[in-house]
């Protein structure tokens, strides 16, 4: 690797350090005040202030930390007469040469200039200053300023794309502060609320906890003179458990942390204290988030752990105590001088590159573990560093940037790992990468490389789903799955779910299979690709390359004496031809089809050719499928709501409202809305819930589909003979305090 993209490297790894401690700051003071001197090592320059937006009175606010721990506020107004209000009132970037320099003032606008008093009151000299506003969808939310880059050169182009990014970062994660409305997290609003600790000095201990770069426990005990067992007790409050006290009693910690990696214990601010049985007691700084508890479980053999709380320097200084550290190494992998970087173009890939192999599988256990569907990796050449986004709950989340001087490196290893051509840019290719984390679950994953414009390749990794089918009682609410069951148990005919890409259908079928695979029925699946996998089934993987299509692999299992006949998709006219002629056979066959409802599904497959005598003998049911983002419950937030909003919520549901809710409005009627915390990545969704809409296929209905009725005339038998529709469902959801209605209307039609 030449020296300049070592050096580039170099601030790529540390604004990437930054950028996690900003997004982990405790409040918009913490980043104002607490992060300030690391912004000064990060971008080499000798001063740095963020002023943040007081929309109220149209001004522009900055922290100053004087000496005994004191928070000095300085106010700016919003206007063109200084370069800071400039800044935000334009919303754009500036980059002066020296600010002493009234000309050069005047021509970015007549009335701007600088106010010398501030270096006088502060003892400094300042020459240049580039400062770029803080903006997050379209929002004003401040304005970060450099001043006086060391060495004395002028800010360049690359430092004006460099402030951007910290710009961008400083938006998202103030956003998400403000969004959630917390000035202080809720670990510490325990002590606030027994009033051991005011709101505003508790802001304070974690703005220089944040400076000084120590825990906000040792802060407090120090600087607050809070008392150690009274702050032990507040904090284990919140984790519902209690507090140990390290530097009284070590338990059996001695005996048993050689016993287990000391870097997984460091990492994770863990301490072993005792084994009992089959449980094991560990006391941690956070006892409500041990993402590797299974690891340390399996190291020790037991099949329960139980946490305590303990202050982060006290399990730091046991766990030294015990196994002391090694020595810090330098690591040599990236320069981090700040010579005048030169452009260089490198085309020479690195296969092996040890630093792309540990992204690449930290990537991959990052998504599996937060429970994403994709991986989705979109490089823009060198026009700007790599995004990698995933999908949870149905939605993309930025998760971290690539360099773009590594990206190369990390796609090249994604394809070596799906066993891919790493010389073929021009076309897409696709295979399947089988991983195993560092907690030894096996994961698979689909991988599909797309080349894009200026010579890069997006990459989407799919992570397939659990291989265990869940059970149908558990995913279908009683008043469907009781219409559902004797569908499901038929001996023959066509049963479809039905809906958008991504919306469950694969599942649904296979919980419906779980349910009826017994010892006395032979079922044969066809999938694209085989993602749940079923004791008994026998699953194919259809090839349609090779000319094993859905329907090539009906035909084959019509001579295989089936019972039950399951195709992923009837993706044409004669794999749903077949599929009836299966079901008019004596063969019970399940398929899904890419419609927006059950009613409308029956017209698509007429349309498509099929003879609706046969299609209206053969068709048991259609189950239409939807997904909803349901709320956090860790905090979502109860409310009373309006009687206007009652009435549109029963309005909405149609007629029937009272006689299937039974609810009514009154003073003590409450819903719930997100709100957004850690747990759910202030987003206030976390995990998903189906709306189905069950249509049975009456002899009425039948008769219908001869008559090749409207999509409209069978959804409103359907909906006589007690089909509630997918609104419906979800209404149901948002009484049930699970979801709201903005996440239901954004995911049914009417």
């Amino acid at each position: 690797m030449t020296s300049a993209v070592k050096k580039t490297s170099g601030f790529d790894q540390r604004l990437r350090k930054l950028t996690n401690e900003i997004h982990s700051a405790s409040s918009p003071n913490a980043i104002m005040v607490g992060l300030r001197n690391k912004i000064l090592k990060v971008y080499n320059v000798e001063m740095a202030t963020i002023f943040l937006v007081d929309a109220k009175k149209g001004q522009l606010v900055s922290w100053v930390l004087l000496p005994g721990d004191s928070l000095r506020k300085i106010r700016m107004p919003i206007s063109r007469s200084s370069i800071v209000g400039f800044v935000a009132d334009t919303k754009t970037t500036l980059n002066i040469s020296n600010v002493y320099d009234q000309e050069e003032l005047t021509r970015i606008h007549p009335t701007l200039s600088f106010d010398q008093s501030w270096d006088t009151k502060y003892g400094s000299r300042t020459r240049q200053v580039l400062s770029t506003p803080i903006v997050h969808r379209d929002n004003l939310l401040g304005v970060i300023q450099l001043m006086n880059k060391h060495g004395g050169a002028d800010f360049d182009v690359q430092d004006e794309r460099r402030i951007g990014e910290l710009s961008e970062t400083l938006g998202i994660a103030l956003f998400n502060h403000y969004k959630t409305g917390k000035k202080v997290p809720l670990r510490y609003e325990e002590l606030v609320r027994r009033e051991i600790i005011s709101a505003q000095e508790m802001e304070r201990a974690m703005v220089i906890a944040t400076q000084q770069e120590r825990e906000v426990e040792t802060i407090l005990m120090e600087n607050f003179l809070v008392a150690k067992a009274e702050l032990g007790d507040a904090l284990s409050a919140v984790y519902k458990t209690r507090f140990v006290d390290l530097k009284q009693s070590l338990f059996n910690a001695k005996k048993l942390v050689p016993l287990v990696d000391i870097e997984l214990l460091r990492r994770n601010l863990i301490v072993p204290l005792e084994k009992k049985d089959n449980r094991l007691y560990l006391s941690a700084k956070d006892p409500a988030n041990q993402a590797e508890t299974e690891k340390i479980k399996h190291v020790f053999g037991v099949e329960e752990a139980r946490f305590f709380l303990s202050f982060g320097d006290d399990i730091r200084e046991c766990l030294d105590t015990i196994a002391p550290p090694p020595e810090e190494e330098i690591e040599e992998e990236f320069e981090d001088d700040f010579e005048e970087e030169q452009e260089v173009i490198e085309e020479e890939v690195e296969l092996d590159n040890s630093p792309a192999v540990k992204l690449v599988n930290s990537m991959i256990e990052d998504a599996y573990y937060a429970g994403a569907s994709d991986i989705h990796l979109e490089p823009y050449g060198a026009v700007q560093d790599s995004e990698v986004r995933f999908r949870v709950d149905g939605q993309c989340i930025n998760k971290f940037r690539i360099p773009k001087h590594n990206v190369k490196s990390v796609v090249a290893r994604v394809k070596v790992m799906a066993d891919l051509d790493i010389a073929e840019k021009r076309k897409p290719q696709d295979g399947k990468i089988k991983f195993t984390t560092t907690r030894a679950d096996k994961v698979e994953l689909r991988v599909a490389t797309i080349p894009t414009a200026g010579g890069n390749e997006d990459v989407v990794l799919r992570v397939l789903a659990d291989s265990k089918p869940i059970p149908i009682k558990n995913m279908v609410p009683k008043r469907i799955l009781d219409r559902l069951v004797p569908l499901l148990e038929k001996p023959h005919g066509l049963f479809l779910a039905v809906g958008p890409t991504g919306s469950g259908k694969t599942t649904t079928l296979h919980s419906s299979l779980s349910h009826i695979n017994t010892v006395d029925k032979k079922i044969w699946t066809a999938e694209d690709p085989v993602e749940i996998t079923q004791y008994r089934l026998r699953q194919v993987q259809v090839k349609p390359n090779i000319g094993y299509t859905f329907a090539a692999a009906m035909r084959a299992f019509l001579r295989a004496d089936p019972d039950v006949i399951m195709v992923g998709e009837m993706r044409d006219e004669e794999t749903a031809s077949m599929a009836i002629e299966a079901s008019l056979t004596g063969h019970l066959v399940f398929s899904t089809l890419h419609t927006n409802s059950a009613a409308e599904t029956i017209v698509r497959l007429i349309d498509m050719g099929l003879d609706p005598f046969n299609f209206a003998d053969s068709l048991l049911g259609i189950l239409a499928q939807r997904l909803v983002r349901t709320l956090c419950e860790d905090c979502k937030e109860e409310y009373h709501p309006s009687q206007k909003e009652f009435d549109h919520l029963a309005q909405s549901y149609g007629i029937l409202f009272y006689d299937q809710m039974q609810t009514y409005y009154s003073d003590s009627f409450t819903l719930y809305r997100a709100v957004g915390c850690e747990a759910c990545n202030n987003i206030g969704y976390r995990g998903r819930a189906g709306l189905f809409e069950l249509l049975v296929a009456t002899q009425t209905i039948k008769d219908m589909i001869i008559d090749k009725a409207s999509s409209e005339e069978i959804k409103q038998e359907a909906i006589n003979g007690g089909m509630t529709v997918l609104l419906q469902e979800g209404l149901h959801l948002i009484f049930e305090g699970r979801t709201d209605l903005k996440q239901v209307m954004s995911t049914c039609t009417a």
